[in-house]
């Protein structure tokens, strides 16, 4: 779990010029992203990272932003759906 969602974390992000702040696609993504995190045993080891790839997503121009976010939220939902039943 702790991979998966350092990956997902991970995916598509890197440091761009600013942007204000998260456009809808990364706020939805973040959303679940908080929620995943929260259930994860390994939720607290993850949570600098995590604040990290936030605050990157938000200096990254709108367009840039949104497209990488989505795809993070489509890895996300693929990554969730292929994780065995509790």
């Amino acid at each position: 779990m702790k991979k998966i969602i350092s990956a997902l974390v991970m995916t598509g992000f890197s440091s761009v010029t600013m942007a204000a702040d998260l456009g809808p696609s990364c706020t939805e993504y973040f959303k679940k992203l908080d929620e995943v995190v929260a259930a994860s045993p390994h939720g607290e080891a993850m949570k600098t990272q995590y604040d990290t790839v936030k605050k990157q997503m938000a200096s990254m121009p709108g367009e840039a932003q949104e497209a990488a976010c989505k795809q993070a939220a489509d890895l996300m939902s693929q990554a969730m759906a292929n994780m065995p039943a509790k």
